[in-house]
């Protein structure tokens, strides 16, 4: 009969694995568990302007997942995960510990180091699954991911995986300088015996490329992690934003928290990379949303004002010139929503940018008036002055639908928000009962209405 002292069968786990663990690097955002690893039928993934190019990224050890140890963000993108392997029949600890170390930007590099902690040598087969569907954001966070009528198509090399999609789309997972690997489709295999207080490290990096566009990763296997473009920015942002000198420890974790997200929700234009704009959240609106960006730029002038300049000369480039009913774009007229580059086609409507709400222009204004108050450069305003005439000429002329003063909505397209404040979910608007309350919205007229 087993005892305690001698038991045979599996341990018991350490650790749960269902807590998630978000990156993010301006458009490039991965979610995975608490073991690093992409579960298929999870919103997990690697995403690239948008689109997930990793959607499976399973590590295994003799055949076997790894048991999470911990999981610790050591900056906006780049995080660091410890395993175990399974104990064998009869003992009580596994001697194989596993660090994983990911790094995110335009495409994910992961440097994995394989430690016998044991007084024998062994044996160890190292398998990484990985796989892609190429799904939209949007597919993803709202489980609509089907099969493709065509499936990836899987060209092998020497220690090169491509998954090639639709439209020239692929993901390129290669093995640096390690050549011993066996590389097959969705699999990479590695095979060596460790002897006891040995290591052995393995690096992988995954290259993107969606459509005719290849994108340059910002972490390789060569490269030093402080010289990366990411760390040189955030660096920089460390360095810019003001201190806070508190004896409340509370309030220091705040603002230290507060500065984290501001930095690691900038985002950058690729035509203008000067200039960081805010994005609306993470990790799946890592975007250009006219409203957010414009509020959260001026909620934090009191950190960096450069931020708030960043939002609106980039509302500027893109605020409307033409009557569209498709995208709501009416002259003037400042954008909800904007896609960057790969990911062109996802804003509402189907084009580059959606205009469909109602306090994006208003706000517009007032952030370029506050702004001025906090000393920008005279150049700078004249320069967008143009740009609040046509925003005031369409609060006059298309905001004020009936003439009274007020500014009012109703879209243009069914495909369009219907609700376009603040509250522009589709069921944010109700009556007092919770019956949905449809346009045209009238509160004088109904005292029901919440």
């Amino acid at each position: 009969m087993s005892t305690p002292w001698t038991y045979a069968g599996s341990p018991p786990a350490l650790s749960h694995a269902d807590s998630t663990v978000t990156l993010v690097e301006g458009q490039t955002f991965c979610l995975s568990g608490r073991g690093g690893d992409f579960v298929a039928d999870l919103p997990h993934g690697l995403f690239v302007l948008d689109t997930r190019v990793l959607s499976r990224w399973e590590l295994r050890v003799n055949e076997r997942l790894l048991e999470p140890l911990a999981a610790a963000p050591d900056s906006p993108f780049e995080a660091s995960f410890v395993g175990r392997g399974h104990p064998a029949p009869g003992q009580a600890d596994a001697g194989i510990i596993v660090l994983r170390h990911r790094s995110i930007g335009n495409g994910l590099r992961e440097r994995i180091v394989v430690r016998n902690h044991g007084l024998d040598p062994c044996s160890v087969v190292v398998e990484l699954v990985c796989d892609t569907d190429f799904a939209g954001l949007f597919e993803v966070k709202e489980d609509r991911v089907r099969p493709r009528t065509q499936p990836p198509r899987y060209e092998t090399g020497p220690g090169r995986l491509t998954i090639v999609g639709g439209r020239g789309s692929q993901t390129t997972v290669s093995v640096a300088n390690d050549y011993d690997a066996v590389v097959g489709a969705g699999l990479v295999t590695w095979r060596f015996e460790l002897a006891p207080r040995h290591e052995r490290e393995l690096c992988i990096e995954v290259g993107i490329r969606l459509g005719e566009a290849t994108l340059p990763p910002r972490f390789d296997c060569g490269d030093d992690a402080v010289a990366s473009v990411p760390a040189q920015r955030y660096t920089a942002w460390l360095g810019t934003v003001p201190t806070l000198d508190t004896d409340a420890p509370v309030l220091a974790g705040a603002v230290a928290r507060a500065i984290e997200d501001l930095g690691a929700l900038r985002i950058f234009d690729p035509d203008h990379p000067e200039l960081p704009v805010v994005a609306a959240g993470a990790p799946w609106f890592m975007t250009v949303f006219g409203r957010d960006s414009l509020l959260t730029a001026w909620m934090a002038l009191i950190a960096e004002p450069g931020l708030a300049r960043g939002v609106l000369e980039t509302l500027a480039r893109f605020q409307g010139r033409d009557v569209n009913p498709a995208t709501e774009e009416e002259p003037g007229k400042i954008l909800h929503e904007m896609r960057f580059g790969a990911a062109t086609g996802l804003a509402l409507g189907g084009g580059d940018a959606y205009y469909g709400s109602v306090d994006a222009t208003p706000l517009f204004v007032m952030l370029l008036g506050e702004l001025r108050r906090w000393g920008l450069a005279d150049e700078i305003v004249t320069r967008l002055l143009p740009h609040v005439d046509a925003a005031l000429g369409w609060i006059e002329e298309f905001g004020d639908r009936d003439g009274d003063g007020y500014v009012e909505y109703q879209r243009a397209t069914p495909a369009g928000l219907a609700n376009q404040g603040w509250k522009d979910s589709w069921d944010a608007i109700r009556f007092a009962d919770g019956r949905l309350a449809e346009a045209p919205l009238y509160i004088d007229d109904n005292p029901q209405l919440t």
